[in-house]
């Protein structure tokens, strides 16, 4: 009987494919943090099994990460660059640190972060305000009277209410967010 590895990244992207070594099932929770993969695997069936190692990097087949993660059953592995496709495979070891071979290799696309959210709230006394949400990152909030020209009027970290107390100045203004990595 061959195990699955299955791989998924805030519920968007899911592999599948089958384990070679030591019938071992991974399976990868949604993202708790941005740019990390959570991994939850079966106990190997295999004797002597005293731990078992995630091997990662950004082409296939070349492993340039590493992480022991010990006789557990269950991982996370953080740092992972947004827009990026990651190549993760698998060994088991036993207590002389004798590895297995790989597992079959499982391919994750890391995206990137959602858009900030604007949303109007009120235009009182020549103030305007916006809600910033949809991210939970520092977010830049930038004004423009031409489209072209743009500055930033505001840093916070989202969720986060914007009022513009200068918004009477202008005859049109235009706004936009980026958020911060």
């Amino acid at each position: 009987m061959r195990p699955s590895l299955l791989f998924r990244n805030r519920g968007v992207e899911i592999f599948s494919l089958r384990l070679l070594i030591c019938a071992v099932t991974l399976i990868a929770l949604p993202a708790l943090a941005a740019n990390s993969v959570s991994l939850v695997w079966n106990t190997s069936v295999g004797v002597n099994v005293a731990g078992y190692k995630i091997y990662y990097g950004v082409a296939s087949q070349i492993y340039t990460n590493a992480v022991d993660v010990g006789n557990v059953t269950s991982a996370t592995i953080t740092g992972l660059s947004g827009n990026t496709t990651y190549y993760f495979a698998a060994t088991s070891y036993d207590n002389n640190g004798v590895e297995s071979g790989f597992s079959n290799e499982a391919i994750l696309t890391v995206l990137p972060p959602m858009a900030p959210t604007l949303t109007s709230t009120s235009h009182v006394n020549g103030q305007f305000a916006i809600n910033v949400s949809g991210v939970t990152n520092e977010c830049v909030v930038q004004a423009s009277a031409n489209l072209v020209d743009w500055v930033s009027v505001q840093t916070n970290t989202s969720p986060f209410t914007f009022v513009d107390p200068n918004a009477s100045q202008f005859s049109q203004r235009f706004y936009r967010t980026y958020y911060m990595p």
